[in-house]
């Protein structure tokens, strides 16, 4: 075993608050820090932080065969611009940063790495602590997804090499919202390298990939998320009429290929669409406030916990949503579709699982976007997939019957699944049902579901 109590990037305690009063130990073997890269003549610097799976305790004897069987969750979180960090504390990581003056940091029963390990990744460039070490970020700036899943790609290599205990490792490539292009386009780098690889040590050992509430196509997604505010009531016909009148001028530019304007175009819809409805949550059309962020910020920004996670101190984290350099420099992959890119996996069950799931009350990339992609746009290899996906009824996962969990299609190597009364972040709304999500979508164990037996009309 390569990993040792003398790692560089070995974690063993990490601090208990923001108020830095204390530290606790962590139960599992982690390890942060960074996986460096040579990228167009610079060194870049992805920022990692990974968690054994729960199965292992770190002082007890281990098993190296069941640690490599053991699946590895790479998380990634959205924005553009969104640490993955925030997905480790909102969301499905072994702490919680409880809300208050004091930032507590609480464990959470429902992470998923009871029985994967996880490691969340901050991506791209100018992301969380993410760099080119030593020079002026604002150089590597990501412009599409080829070059980020590049830069993804070779870190993470460099990650395996400084752990090989995890290289035979199941990997899957998880994420949530803009990660609904993340996700496809790493995971497609990963085969394509896969595949030119000619030594078997160096392949990844890639098995699924896993989308939550995914951004993918701006076309259809922005009039969904103007048809859900007002069929939900928040918009009167008069607002939906002028909506839609901005939309077809997104439209119009989009066409144009004048990404920048159909991006402010897109933006201006979505504040005046929330604004209208009493400034909703557009990631949660029933809340009018948003997900706190400042106790992941002030946890982030603390010397204490640089020091632990072998990040400078003088290092900012970088936290935006669409917004900022990151987001900027990745104007023209926003609006582009990302769907063609699924079609690459859908329906071959010979490559990789898929998982698509979604939050009912997410208006932004919730269930209608995700549906009518699968739906409606020809994404399938096979004409026939396409109608078997069509004709195939959804069933409810319910366990009891009376206990509704979820709305499932699974056919071939696609899984997708409604998760009702959640928003776009479903582990933080649902993190009960989202492990046990992940968790039989990962082992292949079956969901039960039922047809409910209709009345004849």
């Amino acid at each position: 075993m390569n990993s040792t109590a003398s790692a560089e990037d070995l974690i063993e305690t990490i601090p208990a608050d923001i108020q830095n009063s204390g530290t606790i130990a962590l139960n599992v073997l982690s390890y942060a820090g960074y996986a460096d890269a040579q990228y167009n003549s610079k060194e870049i610097q992805l920022f990692y932080w990974f968690f054994e799976s729960q199965k292992f305790h770190p002082t007890q004897s281990r098993n190296d065969e069941e640690i490599g069987k053991t699946p590895l969750l790479v998380w990634l979180n959205g924005g553009p611009g969104a640490p993955s960090t925030l997905g480790l504390f909102l969301e499905n990581g072994p702490y919680r940063i409880q809300d208050g003056a004091g930032g507590k940091l609480l464990e959470n029963p429902y992470s998923w790495n009871k029985d994967a390990h996880i490691i969340y990744w901050d991506q791209p460039i100018g992301t969380g602590y993410s760099r080119v070490k030593e020079e002026d970020t604002q150089t590597t700036f990501a412009k599409n997804e080829d070059e980020l899943s590049e830069m993804f790609y070779l870190t993470f290599q460099d990650f395996l090499s400084k752990h090989p205990e995890y290289r035979s490792c199941p990997v899957y490539v998880a994420g949530e919202s803009y990660g609904g292009k993340y996700v496809p386009n790493i995971a497609l780098k990963i085969h394509t390298k896969n595949r030119a690889e000619t030594d078997e040590t160096k392949k990844i050992n890639l098995k699924g990939i896993s989308v939550g509430d995914g951004w993918i196509d701006a076309r259809l997604q922005m009039k969904v998320y103007i048809d859900y505010a007002y069929t939900m009531g928040y918009l009167d016909t008069n607002q939906q009429l002028q909506m839609m009148s901005d939309y077809e001028n997104f439209c119009a530019a989009l066409d144009n290929k004048n990404y920048e304007d159909a991006y402010n175009i897109s933006n201006n819809i979505v504040n005046n669409v929330s604004a209208l409805g009493g400034n909703f949550n557009v990631y949660n059309i029933r809340r009018f406030s948003e997900i706190s962020m400042k106790q992941v910020q002030a946890y982030m920004e603390m010397p204490a916990v640089k020091e632990k996670l072998h990040v400078p101190e003088a290092q900012k984290w970088n936290c935006a949503d669409n917004k900022g350099p990151v987001a900027d420099n990745l104007i023209e992959d926003n609006m582009e579709d990302s769907a063609p890119v699924y079609s690459e996996f859908i329906g071959n069950e010979n490559l990789y699982k898929i998982l698509m799931y979604t939050g009912t009350f997410d208006t932004a990339c919730g269930s209608l976007s995700t549906e009518l992609i699968l739906y409606e746009l020809n994404k399938w290899n096979n004409p026939a997939d396409n109608e078997a996906w069509k004709n195939l009824p959804r069933k409810i996962w319910a366990q009891p019957s009376d206990k509704v969990k979820g709305f499932i299609k699974q056919y071939k190597n696609l899984t997708q699944i409604e998760l009702p009364n959640s928003g776009h972040q479903v582990p933080y709304y649902k993190p009960e049902i989202s492990l046990e999500m992940i968790g039989k979508w990962m082992q292949d164990e079956p969901f039960p579901a039922y047809m409910p037996e209709l009345k004849k009309t």
